[in-house]
């Protein structure tokens, strides 16, 4: 059986002589999982095309369980954020949630467009900023969505991965700074300054939230 869809490389392993598996987060599908045939070949033509980052309309042939794409036509590859090591690392972070934690061939046309959506502000505008954006994104998209306070003193539980004012044996205080920092965005206020310090930590705090509230640790916020 032949399909169309249109996705984006997720990751890619290399698999036997000449070729290589991929990930692809599709609109269509969902995440799925595919083969590139003979693309590590000199004069393979979708050797540019089985890359991380590459947006593409893709034809696939499924054989049993097995999928393999026979053609695609290029939409976008990302170029200026492979160019730029910060905005790279920054997009790894988003595949990788997506790679790990989205269940695999379940449709989720929001969240493709959300993902393709915050990529391009993260070649365009702050890369820090639009990577906080997307995880607040997911993780509402989820139905794990965070809820914010105004007061004085702020608290993670770390078993569930939740903001609260109350600290108990199994909450911790989190910086000030660092909490508004995520509450600004979340309420969709991308204009106010920061040091990277403080952004940086913002990070790893969801980075910490995305492990509580799905087990699953992310390896690229390991660069941040």
């Amino acid at each position: 059986m032949d399909t169309k869809v249109k996705g984006i490389v997720i990751k890619t392993s290399e698999y036997k002589e000449a070729d290589k598996l991929a990930s692809i987060f599709t609109l269509e599908q969902g995440k799925i999982f595919v083969k590139f045939a003979g693309v590590k070949k000199d004069k393979a033509k979708l050797k540019s095309i089985a890359q991380p980052f590459v947006l593409a309309e893709f034809n696939i042939s499924t054989k049993g369980k097995n999928n393999t794409i026979t053609s695609a036509n290029l939409i976008d590859d990302f170029s200026s954020l492979l160019n730029n090591f910060k905005k790279m690392m920054c997009g790894y972070i988003i595949l990788d949630i997506i790679k790990s934690i989205l269940p695999s061939e379940k449709s989720e046309p929001d969240l493709f467009l959300i993902l393709l959506a915050c990529l391009k502000n993260i070649e365009q505008n702050d890369e820090y900023i639009y990577t906080i954006d997307f995880i607040l994104k997911f993780i509402e998209f989820s139905g794990m969505g965070l809820k914010f306070y105004d007061s004085p003193k702020i608290y993670l539980d770390k078993t569930t991965g939740d903001f609260n004012t109350v600290k108990d044996i199994n909450s911790i205080e989190i910086d000030k700074r660092v909490y508004t920092i995520i509450k600004n965005i979340n309420e969709q206020n991308y204009s106010f300054e920061y040091n990277q310090t403080t952004i940086k930590q913002a990070l790893r705090l969801l980075h910490n939230i995305l492990y509580a509230k799905f087990n699953e640790d992310i390896k690229s916020f390991d660069f941040i």
